[in-house]
């Protein structure tokens, strides 16, 4: 409960989906995607939430900014197109608004956004997850993959954090929250493990540069509604929304 929200407004494109939510967040109402006062809202919200998928990260993220309205991003691998990010973060500076990219389903990036003020010489992120959290990704389709036929722990990618971005849309933000953070999304080296016999979605971040070294490994519980996400994923956004409620910012 946070007694600072004086109302909240939920969009989806599925009221049916939406409706739980609503009804879970008790001060809430529900406007279809559709519905022209959609747009007419933007003079009554301090913060816009998204939550709900690439596509909609990128028709939504520039007309909240454009607005002066502050945006938090939670499907982060929208910015691993340059140009995109570049507008938007353009837009923010032009129309004095913001934008928030929580931690995530990851623990280490306070020590990686400091270490970022020196010089970095490598990021390595290794996530794995049960078939579950990776099924349907266009990554496992374009080599082939199914991993519902997979007995043993198997490495389904490996490259930069762009390409893992653009590839495993629903799965990886982390790849992303970590490129902007650090050396970008050509230089984050990325490895993903479909494990059939794990439940946990887990991430294992390694950074090396001037400061030293840094090693986290966050194992993490599915999200009871998304098993491709984090349970953490959906607490850190809970956080950033305090965070920017309140008046005193501890970790950053």
């Amino acid at each position: 409960d946070m007694p600072e929200v004086d109302r909240l407004y939920v969009t989806d494109k599925s009221r049916d989906f939406a409706r739980p939510l609503v009804k879970d967040l008790g001060k809430a109402e529900y406007i279809s995607s559709q519905n022209d006062r959609l747009c007419k809202i933007f003079n009554e919200i301090d913060l816009a939430v998204e939550a709900a998928s690439q596509e909609a990260a990128r028709n939504y993220i520039p007309l909240v900014l454009e607005n002066g309205v502050d945006v938090m991003v939670m499907s982060v691998g929208v910015f691993a197109d340059d140009e995109f990010r570049e507008r938007c973060f353009t837009l923010a500076k032009k129309h004095r608004s913001h934008i928030y990219v929580p931690s995530g389903a990851i623990c280490g990036t306070d020590g990686l956004h400091a270490a970022s003020s020196a010089n970095i010489s490598e990021v390595h992120l290794t996530t794995r997850k049960g078939p579950k959290g990776l099924q349907g990704a266009p990554g496992l389709q374009m080599r082939n993959i199914d991993v519902t036929s997979l007995k043993e722990p198997t490495v389904v990618f490996e490259g930069n954090a762009r390409d893992a971005a653009n590839q495993f849309p629903k799965n990886l933000n982390v790849a992303a929250t970590i490129s902007l953070l650090g050396v970008g999304f050509d230089k984050t080296k990325v490895t993903i493990i479909c494990d059939p016999r794990t439940e946990r979605n887990s991430h294992t971040l390694t950074v090396k540069g001037d400061f030293g070294e840094l090693s986290s490994e966050t194992h993490n519980v599915p999200s009871p509604m998304n098993p491709a996400t984090s349970y953490l994923a959906a607490l850190s956004a809970v956080a950033a929304i305090r965070r920017i409620l309140g008046n005193v910012w501890i970790g950053v």
